[in-house]
C-alpha cells in the first residue's frame, strides 16, 4: 500500500480502537489517522489530560501495541475534537494530545476551527494560544476546512494561517463543495495545507459522503497542484461510519468498499498527473 495514503479510524467510530485498527489492517493499509474526539471516538482528550503523563504513556503503548499486532507501520496523524468548556481546559487537553503525538512521533494533528460567525480576532487569539503548545512538542497544528466553521470559506481559512504563526490547514475539499463555497476555486488554501482528508461529495450536506467519482470533488486538480507545491504530507481517506454514504444502485454504501474506491480514484489521479513516488525502503532483516 502506498506510504502516503492512510486511513482515518473514524470509519469505525462506532467501534473500539482495537476494531478500527483491525479493520484498517484488513484493507492492507499500514498507517492510521488516529481519532481523539471527546464524546465520540477513539480516545477522549479529557481522560488523557486527567490521567497525566502516566495515561499518555499507557495510550501510547496501547497504540503501538495495536500497530505491531497487525504488522502495520504507524499512527501518522491525529484528528482531534477537544470540546473543552473553557480556554484553560482546551489548552490542557491539547497539551495531553500533543504529548501523545510526540510519544508516537506523529508530526501533525488536526483540530476543529470555531463555529461560523465567531469574530476573526477571537479565533486568531484562540489559535494563537494553541499553536505554540503543539510547536513546543515538535507537532504541526492544523485546522480543518469545514462547513459551519470559520474555515468554510477559503479566504477566511487563509487569513487564519497568515495571522497565526505556525498554523496550517487540513484540506477536506468535500466541505468546499457542500458548504457555502459551493465548489468555487479554493486554490488559495493549498500553500497552507499540511494534511489532507479524502472523500467525495456533492453540493449539499445530505451528500457530504458519496462514492469516489460519484461526486464533484476534483481530485485530479488537487493532486496535481499539491504536487507542484511540493506537498509531502499524508492523504487520509476519511469515510465516517456515523454519516450515511449516499450511493446509487450498484455503487458501494459501506465504509470499507468506499475506502478502497477512494484509494483507487486517488492513485489514478496521481498516475494521470505523472506522479511517480519512490517506494519506502524495506526494513532491514533481523540479524
Amino acid at each position: 500500500m502506498p506510504n502516503h495514503v492512510i486511513v482515518s479510524t473514524l470509519g469505525w467510530s462506532k467501534q473500539s480502537l482495537e476494531q478500527a485498527v483491525a479493520g484498517i489492517a484488513a484493507l492492507e493499509f499500514g498507517q492510521i489517522d488516529l481519532a481523539l474526539h471527546e464524546g465520540w471516538a477513539h480516545i477522549k482528550p479529557s481522560e488523557l489530560a486527567a490521567g497525566g503523563p502516566a495515561e499518555v504513556r499507557r495510550q501510547a503503548e496501547r497504540v503501538r501495541g495495536l500497530i505491531a499486532k497487525h504488522e502495520m507501520k504507524r499512527a501518522a496523524a491525529c484528528n482531534v475534537g477537544l470540546r473543552a468548556p473553557d480556554a484553560n481546559e482546551e489548552q490542557r487537553r491539547l497539551e495531553a494530545v500533543c504529548d501523545l503525538a510526540q510519544a508516537l512521533e506523529i508530526p501533525v494533528i488536526t483540530i476543529g476551527a470555531s463555529k461560523r460567525g465567531t469574530p476573526p480576532g477571537e479565533e486568531v487569539a484562540r489559535l494563537g494560544r494553541l499553536a505554540p503548545i503543539a510547536a513546543e512538542r515538535g507537532v504541526h497544528l492544523t485546522v480543518e476546512t469545514h462547513t459551519n466553521q470559520v474555515t468554510e470559506r477559503p479566504a477566511d481559512a487563509v487569513a487564519l494561517c497568515q495571522a497565526v504563526k505556525g498554523l496550517g490547514l487540513t484540506l477536506d475539499a468535500s466541505h468546499f463543495y457542500v458548504g457555502p463555497n459551493q465548489g468555487a476555486d479554493f486554490s488559495t488554501v493549498l500553500p497552507f495545507v499540511r494534511h489532507v482528508h479524502l472523500r467525495d461529495a456533492r453540493s449539499d450536506w445530505e451528500h457530504v459522503q458519496v462514492p469516489a467519482g460519484a461526486g464533484l470533488v476534483d481530485f485530479n486538480t488537487i493532486v496535481q497542484r499539491l504536487h507542484e507545491l511540493g506537498y509531502e504530507g499524508k492523504f487520509a481517506i476519511e469515510y465516517i461510519d456515523s454519516l450515511p454514504i449516499v450511493a446509487a444502485e450498484g455503487e458501494p454504501a459501506d465504509v470499507p468498499a468506499n475506502i478502497l474506491r477512494m484509494r483507487d480514484t486517488f492513485l489514478a489521479a496521481e498516475r494521470g498527473a505523472g506522479i511517480v513516488r519512490t517506494p519506502a525502503p524495506a526494513a532491514p532483516a533481523p540479524a
